[in-house]
């Protein structure tokens, strides 16, 4: 049966846009115009372009005609519905293979780290010589659990001022917000448990997972609003997870943040079912302006929110400096630290609260906030004019990471292998989830200072996806 000619119109229209022969934005070929070059009427060259509108990879604007799709365009980024179930996690020999011949010398667009040119390192040093006077030979000792209390102190003083319900000695100091996580997930959870996490999700946390024997529960997340409340209530009907994990603000590797009422929501869902929520908000501190949004603990009144985050994202991520607060399961979490890697760094946690409390901290958040918006701006941008037509992006509200969805075709492992061999890291969306239907996504890191050869090795990734969509 001969296909109707709107459908080979359209498929070869398709073609034209894989192909990057029109930028983003860019006015299509008028109807009239497309009926007198394919020799067609015009109801049938319409109806070519209506396809191309259904996929979403052009809009139509009154009296303007059909334009090529924005790539950030959020409401192609839609989470699928599709019921979650509990999944056995197994990242950590693929984890392996995508970084065990990372390079520190790669363009930086992989991992989620702060430029070392953005981190305050005059400030830091001023307060580790400051630190390592006041405390002399007791710098070099160790700091037992919970931690420093002047830092404990100020951490919580932070915390209020977005509506925390915690004090210093609700606080226990942890190596980083990861070890904070791993202690949440083993004071609240038993080998073989279910815990919901958001999907996509940091692949960190799903090594943590697998690494505790316990099963990963995916609950649709939006790429702008957050974890989805209706489907985390149905998945909490049907399999009881012991626990839930997410990042409500500035998520990991979206960069969506659920709206404040949202939070007070899942807070709410989650006391009356009885289940723990681990809030991970280690990029809490780069959303808001003058002021951060609260975190869900500023929600909590039961002690059944278990607060993690770190400087690891802001300030300095080697000084593997972190928090828990853990509500009514701070005794577990206390009991799981002394029994694990227990001892800190007094100089390292004193330097911390000097900087805290001297208010270089927030003037630092201000410069960095500044940067990261900047640069997220030229990243979307150049990957807006080299990409191919139908990649979509998340573009977060705060935090530096873009979440990009590549035309099916394109395999964002090939990606990857190509773009090492080039010398430009990134982060195949695999990573992000335990099943295997993110091969089309990838996240960038966008804090780094957009050089030149920086963007141009966003561009290079690009014209990779353009050879991959044409292969």
């Amino acid at each position: 049966m001969t296909r109707p000619h709107y459908l080979r119109i359209a498929d070869a229209l398709r073609h034209t846009l894989a192909a990057g022969a029109l930028r983003p934005g860019e006015r299509m070929v008028s109807a009239r115009k497309l009926a007198e070059r394919e020799q067609v009427s015009l109801p049938t060259a319409l109806e070519a372009l209506r396809c191309l509108e259904a996929d979403g990879l052009i809009v139509a604007r009154p009296r303007s005609g059909y334009f090529v799709r924005p790539l950030t365009a959020a409401s192609a980024l839609r989470p699928a519905r599709t019921p979650p179930r509990p999944v056995p996690v197994t990242m950590s020999a693929l984890a392996q293979s995508l970084f065990s011949s990372a390079e520190a010398r790669l363009i930086p667009l992989g991992a989620a780290l702060p430029d070392p040119a953005w981190l305050p390192a005059a400030t830091l040093q001023r307060a580790l010589q400051s630190a390592g006077r006041r405390l002399q030979g007791h710098g070099l000792t160790y700091s037992m659990p919970p931690g420093r209390l002047d830092l404990r102190a100020q951490i919580a003083a932070r915390a209020a001022h977005w509506g925390a319900r915690f004090g210093p000695h609700e606080l226990v100091v942890t190596a980083g917000a990861t070890q904070a996580v791993r202690l949440a997930l083993r004071a609240v959870c038993k080998p073989g448990d279910v815990v919901a996490i958001e999907r996509p999700a940091y692949f960190g946390t799903l090594l943590m997972l697998e690494d505790l024997g316990l099963k990963a529960l995916e609950v649709a997340t939006d790429p702008v609003d957050g974890l989805l409340l209706e489907p985390l209530a149905h998945a909490i009907a049907r399999y009881r997870p012991a626990a839930v994990l997410a990042s409500p603000t500035v998520q990991n590797p979206l960069g969506a943040s659920m709206p404040v009422e949202r939070k007070q929501a899942l807070v709410a869902l989650l006391e009356h079912a009885g289940i723990p929520l681990i809030e991970d908000d280690v990029y809490g501190d780069l959303a808001g302006e003058a002021q951060r949004p609260p975190a869900c603990k500023a929600f909590d009144s039961s002690g059944n929110v278990l607060y993690c985050s770190s400087v690891s994202k802001t300030l300095a991520p080697g000084w593997r400096i972190g928090w828990i607060a853990a509500g009514r399961f701070q005794p577990q979490v206390l009991q799981a630290r002394l029994a694990g890697d227990w001892a800190g760094s007094p100089l390292l946690e004193a330097a911390v609260s000097e900087v805290l409390a001297s208010g270089d901290y927030d003037r630092h958040l201000r410069r960095l906030k500044s940067r990261v918006h900047a640069s997220v701006q030229a990243v979307t941008a150049r990957v807006e004019a080299s990409f191919p037509s139908r990649t979509r992006v998340a573009a977060p509200r705060a935090g530096f990471l873009l979440w990009v969805q590549l035309p099916h075709q394109v395999d964002a492992l090939e990606v990857h292998r190509q773009a090492l061999a080039m010398g430009i890291g990134l982060s195949p969306g695999p990573l992000f989830s335990p099943q295997a239907d993110l091969r089309s996504h990838l996240r960038l890191n966008c804090a780094n200072e957009p050089t030149p050869r920086l963007l141009g090795a966003v561009g290079q990734i690009g014209q990779l996806c353009h050879a991959l969509c044409t292969a």
